[in-house]
């Protein structure tokens, strides 16, 4: 009797540690099959990492549905049986790994039989827009362009889960194409969206451009002026950017 308590404390011990961090795109569908597994590694209760940040762009070229960070059973135990010594005041385990699972996003074709991943950044809010506002319009047509069939969108949401914080800080100050195609690059984009909204006197002012992440060149741009018009004009005219943002380039 004495023994099975002690057993039972000591799982409750291991399970209390288990814990799981869950990234979800509602907007994508999740590939058939189990979920891609890969351990991460950090010592010193984390402190330190000890592993290569798992490349999720390699690992689902057509991009996410799911993203878990978890302490599973296993890695709980790896933690207890390190946990001890001089580090046991500290609660800090010398050896802290953690499970990512990843659920890809199914592929989707355009026509022709091509996949289009593009990364929408965060619109610069100029004279007379807020920033709450040039936000919600950005989202706006990030949902605008999920309409499309065969393109996978992502968002400073999306890049801040796939790259970090820190890095992604550090990405999104920039404002030259070469840190935005460096930005393409690490997420596997064929291309990144950014631009501005403003209003001058009566009208909504909208420029845009759309890069080619992989050969560092505009790819598409828009200029408009919606003379008169409120905020409300850019979602009316959001059909037509998102056809514009997404045409190829004319051949020469």
């Amino acid at each position: 009797m004495r023994r099975a308590r002690v057993l039972a404390a000591l799982a409750g011990v291991v399970l209390s540690g288990c814990y799981t961090i869950r990234y979800e795109r509602r907007s994508a569908l999740p590939e058939a099959g189990v979920p891609r597994e890969a351990w991460s590694h950090g010592i010193l209760g984390g402190a330190f990492p000890a592993s290569r940040p798992v490349d999720l762009a390699r690992m689902c070229p057509d991009g996410i549905a799911v993203v878990e960070n978890q302490t599973t059973l296993f890695n709980a135990v790896g933690q207890l049986i390190t946990s001890g010594g001089a580090l046991a005041p500290l609660h800090a385990p010398l050896w802290e790994p953690t499970t990512v699972r990843v659920t890809c996003a199914r592929a989707t074709t355009r026509a022709g039989g091509r996949t289009t991943k593009v990364v929408v950044l965060p619109l610069a809010a100029l004279g007379g827009v807020s920033r709450e506002t040039a936000q919600l319009l950005g989202d706006a047509l990030a949902g605008e362009l999920r309409r499309r069939a065969g393109v996978s969108v992502l968002t400073q949401a999306d890049v801040g889960a796939l790259l970090g914080v820190e890095k992604t800080r550090q990405m999104l100050g920039c404002s030259e194409s070469g840190c935005m195609a460096e930005i393409g690059g690490a997420l596997g984009a064929d291309r990144v969206i950014h631009g501005s909204l403003g209003r001058v006197g009566a009208s909504l002012v909208v420029n845009l451009s759309a890069l080619d992440a992989k050969r560092g060149i505009a790819a598409a741009s828009v200029s408009e002026r919606l003379r008169g018009a409120e905020d409300e004009a850019f979602l009316d005219a959001l059909p037509a950017i998102a056809d514009a943002l997404l045409a190829e380039p004319r051949s020469r």
